[in-house]
């Protein structure tokens, strides 16, 4: 499974109009070129080449000395890479012969500083970096100068690139050297020698950008193989057209001419994206491309979006504009530009509750500031449109199951942590805090997987009965053997959740206790056969319930048997529960949950996320079974 998008790089000799040919012929989305190249007339060759979404994504512009100011000529730049929605612009310094080392330096760090400042209002970043081969006159050739530079200029919009075959040329080892850019990694290149490295190198290289959090493009030569290159990366991954599809979709049915999103859980549903502190807007057309705007620095964490369009706003210092002047200045820069934004426009309602960002701590309510900056920039009608948003975001596509399969896989290692650490005399406290070490020391990394945290609460004795409340916490009891012991667990990988539930007796089980877990599994079976495509909530809910009151036991059952589960621990869509008329359709992610609970005895409560797939039932993404106890 690949886990990284392409740009095609064009090599010393490849023209404009190969390296597009090129690039379509090996389905790859994304080219970077140099700036010498971009004459008038393959400005507009590139352009055209944008509208059949081939996007350019890194202007190169060399190794610029004294006597080459590029200044001169970035008006002309900036106009270019706004039209081609490009963000980033790399360059090294070159030594004249008329200049020493250190003036070149000195003048290199004051242009970058003024560069810097010109880049912000168009959003565009400054990537330095280490001089190839072919630039010998190069006055950055290592890391070391790098951080030199970073050090120097120290602004977020310039940062530094990873070079795997520059590392290679100047002697550097390339994990030391990437890890030493943490942080400020603004591009990423595997070079011209990019098939004389063994795989498991670059298939390293790959991975440690992924678990420091460099999500953004990785430029392959134009000259390589690239059939078998691309093969033996995983293949190139793009942003998820499914997902864009059916949000567009929504707003056609809805009458609606754009929306504009800044919750969390509503970014990272259409873009893929979860956001770091839910500062980030999507803006999204009835028809045409979507738009994110992330602040500066959190861009190369975006990018794993795979969106063309992605706008930088500088943030967090004294003279930063406020953040609703900067989406006003974005939304009236788009509608000049012709983006289809429209005059009705769909917007968040107020929150009942927010999914947090990955700045779990920190969650943004600036909901309310953005509405009438939508309306007052776009002189347009704003509607809230949460219930159809909800809807059309229940139905899972490939790239969301995918996420989540990988969450189910991560949280499965949480399930067998706390199974394995049931032992009389244990704390309820220390068992939880050793799941959440287990699910995050395993889950970053996995599957490229970058942001992972894990939620436990466990629970033990008559404790147990009282886990369907709404403050479920873990203490300091100590387990005993002959108890109930439960967790409830909350995981989340990238902004993909899983909701989840295991319940174990230690040692022997009572009579009573056996009846309870047959009971709930037995209620947990019947909703998982009934949960199939075209069933209502309401029919998924009664199917566990009858089994439940069969035994005797309706009133320890006082909660509905699930929801939808994914981008939010709890979806609103669908909802298992009595007169739900909310319509399973396949691709629906679900929590079933049935339990019953007895106070001052315990509850049990086994609870899985199923695919609704299949006329048969759904089918759960856990492993770790339902076993009645542990045995010690």
């Amino acid at each position: 499974m690949g886990f990284t998008r392409f740009a095609l790089s064009a090599s010393a000799g490849t023209d404009i109009t190969h390296l597009i040919k090129l690039a379509e012929s090996h389905e790859l989305d994304a080219i970077e070129v140099g700036w010498r190249a971009v004459t008038r007339s393959a400005e507009a060759e590139l352009l055209a080449a944008r509208a059949r979404g081939i996007s350019v994504t890194t202007i190169d512009l060399g190794a610029v000395t004294t006597a080459d100011d590029p200044r001169g000529e970035f008006d002309r730049l900036v106009a270019f890479a706004s039209a081609a929605s490009c963000r980033r612009v790399t360059l090294t310094a070159a030594a004249d012969p008329n200049d020493t080392r250190e003036q070149v330096r000195r003048w290199f760090d004051a242009m970058l500083r003024e560069l810097a400042e010109r880049c912000e209002e168009p959003g565009l970043s400054l990537v330095v970096r280490v001089g190839r081969p072919a630039e010998a006159t190069s006055v950055i050739a290592d890391t070391a100068d790098l951080r030199d530079v970073l050090a120097s200029v120290n602004r977020l919009n310039v940062s530094a690139e990873a070079d795997l075959t520059a590392f290679a040329a100047a002697g550097e080892d390339s994990d030391r050297a990437t890890a030493s850019l943490v942080g400020r990694l603004g591009h990423v290149r595997l070079g011209d020698m990019a098939e004389e490295f063994p795989a498991a190198v670059v298939s390293g290289f790959l991975a440690d950008l992924q678990s420091y959090g460099y999500a953004d493009v990785v430029a392959l030569p134009a000259d390589a193989a690239l059939p078998q290159l691309l093969e033996s990366l995983g293949g190139n991954v793009t942003h998820d057209t499914a997902r864009v599809a059916q949000l567009q979709q929504t707003l056609a049915e809805n009458n609606l001419d754009a929306a504009v999103l800044l919750s969390s859980e509503n970014v990272l549903s259409i873009s893929g994206y979860w956001p770091m502190n839910g500062t980030c807007v999507a803006i999204v057309p009835r028809t045409g491309d979507p738009h994110l705007l992330v602040p500066a620095g959190e861009e190369f964490w975006a990018a794993r979006s795979g969106w063309h369009n992605l706008h930088m706003y500088q943030a967090g210092r004294i003279t930063d504009p406020p953040f609703a002047t900067t989406v006003d200045r974005l939304l009236r820069r788009l509608a000049r530009g012709g983006s289809a934004v429209g005059r009705r426009v769909g917007v968040e309602g107020p929150f009942r509750a927010q999914v947090p960002p990955h700045m779990a701590h920190e969650v943004s309510g600036r909901h309310e500031i953005i509405r009438p900056v939508v309306a007052s920039a776009l002189d347009a009608e704003v509607v809230f449109f949460d219930q159809a948003l909800c809807r059309s975001r229940a139905a899972k596509t490939p790239a969301e199951l995918r996420a989540l399969r990988r969450s189910a896989a991560i949280a499965d290692v949480g399930l067998r942590t706390f199974r394995d650490g049931l032992i009389d005399g244990a704390r309820d406290i220390d068992v939880a805090t050793e799941v959440e070490r287990a699910i995050e020391t395993f889950g970053v990394g996995y599957q490229g997987a970058s942001r992972v945290r894990g939620y436990a609460f466990v629970m033990s004795g008559p404790q147990t009965s009282q886990c369907h409340l709404d403050y479920e916490f873990s203490s300091t009891r100590r387990m005993r053997t002959g108890e109930h012991v439960l967790m409830e667990l909350a995981v989340v990988a990238d902004g993909y959740w899983q909701d989840l539930s295991r319940v174990f007796v230690i040692g022997e089980p009572t009579d009573q206790q056996r009846l309870l877990h047959q009971t709930a599994e037995a209620a947990f079976q019947a909703a998982a056969r009934a949960a199939v495509p075209g069933a209502t909530g309401a029919q998924v809910d009664a199917a566990a319930r009858e089994v439940i009151d069969a035994a005797g036991l309706a009133e320890a059952y006082p909660h509905q048997t699930g929801h939808g589960v994914g981008i939010a621990f709890h979806e609103q869509f669908p909802l298992l529960k009595p007169g739900s008329d909310h319509v399973l359709e396949e691709g629906n992610v679900i929590a079933i949950e049935p339990g019953v609970y007895l106070p001052g005895v315990g509850g049990v409560r086994n609870e899985d996320n199923l695919v609704v797939s299949s006329s048969l039932g759904a089918a759960s993404l856990q492993t770790i079974p339902h076993a009645l106890n542990v045995e010690r």
